[in-house]
Protein backbone atom coordinates (compact mmCIF):
# COMPACT_ATOMS: atom_id res chain seq x y z
CA UNK A 1 0.00 0.00 0.00
CA UNK A 2 1.34 3.04 -0.62
CA UNK A 3 1.86 6.04 2.08
CA UNK A 4 -0.06 9.68 0.15
CA UNK A 5 1.70 11.70 2.70
CA UNK A 6 3.13 14.78 0.74
CA UNK A 7 6.54 16.06 2.00
CA UNK A 8 5.33 19.75 2.76
CA UNK A 9 2.75 18.51 4.90
CA UNK A 10 5.25 16.84 7.68
CA UNK A 11 6.39 18.36 10.24
CA UNK A 12 3.66 21.23 9.35
CA UNK A 13 4.18 23.27 12.79
CA UNK A 14 8.15 23.41 12.22
CA UNK A 15 7.36 24.75 8.49
CA UNK A 16 4.34 27.14 8.38
CA UNK A 17 1.63 27.94 10.80
CA UNK A 18 -1.60 26.69 9.86
CA UNK A 19 -3.44 29.36 8.07
CA UNK A 20 -7.28 27.96 8.80
CA UNK A 21 -5.99 28.77 12.71
CA UNK A 22 -5.85 32.96 11.58
CA UNK A 23 -8.84 33.00 9.17
CA UNK A 24 -11.38 31.18 11.84
CA UNK A 25 -9.96 33.64 14.80
CA UNK A 26 -9.93 36.56 12.23
CA UNK A 27 -13.64 36.04 11.84
CA UNK A 28 -14.54 35.39 15.21
CA UNK A 29 -13.20 38.86 16.33
CA UNK A 30 -15.37 40.86 13.59
CA UNK A 31 -18.71 41.13 13.75
CA UNK A 32 -19.45 39.46 10.46
CA UNK A 33 -20.90 35.77 10.38
CA UNK A 34 -19.80 32.90 8.38
CA UNK A 35 -22.14 32.94 6.37
CA UNK A 36 -21.93 36.10 5.46
CA UNK A 37 -18.23 36.02 4.47
CA UNK A 38 -18.87 32.70 2.43
CA UNK A 39 -21.61 34.87 0.05
CA UNK A 40 -19.28 37.45 -0.16
CA UNK A 41 -16.93 34.97 -1.35
CA UNK A 42 -19.48 32.98 -3.79
CA UNK A 43 -19.21 29.91 -1.51
CA UNK A 44 -21.23 27.70 0.55
CA UNK A 45 -21.01 27.86 3.92
CA UNK A 46 -19.38 24.38 4.03
CA UNK A 47 -16.50 25.34 2.34
CA UNK A 48 -15.73 28.58 4.36
CA UNK A 49 -15.84 25.87 7.17
CA UNK A 50 -13.82 23.93 5.36
CA UNK A 51 -11.21 26.86 4.75
CA UNK A 52 -11.36 27.41 8.20
CA UNK A 53 -9.75 23.53 9.21
CA UNK A 54 -7.00 23.73 6.38
CA UNK A 55 -3.53 23.99 7.14
CA UNK A 56 -3.19 25.61 3.78
CA UNK A 57 -4.66 27.44 1.51
CA UNK A 58 -4.17 28.59 -2.31
CA UNK A 59 -2.78 32.14 -2.76
CA UNK A 60 -6.19 32.94 -4.66
CA UNK A 61 -7.99 32.05 -1.82
CA UNK A 62 -6.09 34.25 1.18
CA UNK A 63 -6.16 37.24 -1.40
CA UNK A 64 -10.23 36.75 -1.76
CA UNK A 65 -10.57 36.44 1.99
CA UNK A 66 -7.94 39.41 2.36
CA UNK A 67 -10.00 41.72 0.69
CA UNK A 68 -13.59 40.60 1.96
CA UNK A 69 -12.59 40.69 5.31
CA UNK A 70 -10.26 43.49 5.23
CA UNK A 71 -7.29 42.25 6.90
CA UNK A 72 -4.28 41.50 5.26
CA UNK A 73 -3.49 37.62 5.55
CA UNK A 74 -0.81 37.59 3.51
CA UNK A 75 1.32 40.01 5.92
CA UNK A 76 0.25 38.50 8.91
CA UNK A 77 1.74 35.22 7.53
CA UNK A 78 4.73 37.20 6.29
CA UNK A 79 5.63 38.03 9.96
CA UNK A 80 6.21 34.22 11.22
CA UNK A 81 8.95 33.99 8.66
CA UNK A 82 12.43 33.98 9.94
CA UNK A 83 13.49 36.52 8.29
CA UNK A 84 12.09 40.69 7.94
CA UNK A 85 11.03 41.76 5.01
CA UNK A 86 10.50 45.74 4.71
CA UNK A 87 7.37 46.93 2.46
CA UNK A 88 7.31 49.81 0.34
CA UNK A 89 5.51 52.12 2.38
CA UNK A 90 7.76 51.39 5.13
CA UNK A 91 10.78 52.62 3.60
CA UNK A 92 8.99 55.40 2.55
CA UNK A 93 8.41 56.01 6.11
CA UNK A 94 11.69 55.30 6.92
CA UNK A 95 12.96 57.97 4.52
CA UNK A 96 10.44 60.53 5.88
CA UNK A 97 11.37 60.24 9.40
CA UNK A 98 14.82 60.52 8.99
CA UNK A 99 14.37 63.70 7.14
CA UNK A 100 11.66 64.85 9.90
CA UNK A 101 14.71 63.89 12.39
CA UNK A 102 17.14 66.17 10.62
CA UNK A 103 14.66 69.51 10.56
CA UNK A 104 14.58 69.15 14.31
CA UNK A 105 18.03 68.56 14.64
CA UNK A 106 18.47 71.91 12.88
CA UNK A 107 15.79 73.61 14.42
CA UNK A 108 17.68 72.06 17.54
CA UNK A 109 20.95 73.53 16.67
CA UNK A 110 18.90 77.19 15.89
CA UNK A 111 17.12 77.28 19.22
CA UNK A 112 20.52 76.84 21.50
CA UNK A 113 21.71 79.84 19.13
CA UNK A 114 18.93 81.99 19.54
CA UNK A 115 19.04 80.86 23.60
CA UNK A 116 22.68 81.97 23.37
CA UNK A 117 21.95 84.73 21.96
CA UNK A 118 18.63 86.36 24.10
CA UNK A 119 21.79 85.07 27.49
CA UNK A 120 24.07 87.28 25.36
CA UNK A 121 22.38 90.28 25.24
CA UNK A 122 20.52 90.32 28.84
CA UNK A 123 23.59 90.32 30.21
CA UNK A 124 24.83 93.34 28.12
CA UNK A 125 21.84 95.18 29.25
Amino acid sequence: MTVNNKKYSLQRGEQYPVVGNFINYHISQQLVTKADVARALNIAPKGLTAYCKRDTLQFAVLWKLSLVLKHNFIAQLGEYLPYRFETIREKALKEQLAEKEAIIQKLEIQLETLREFIINKADKM
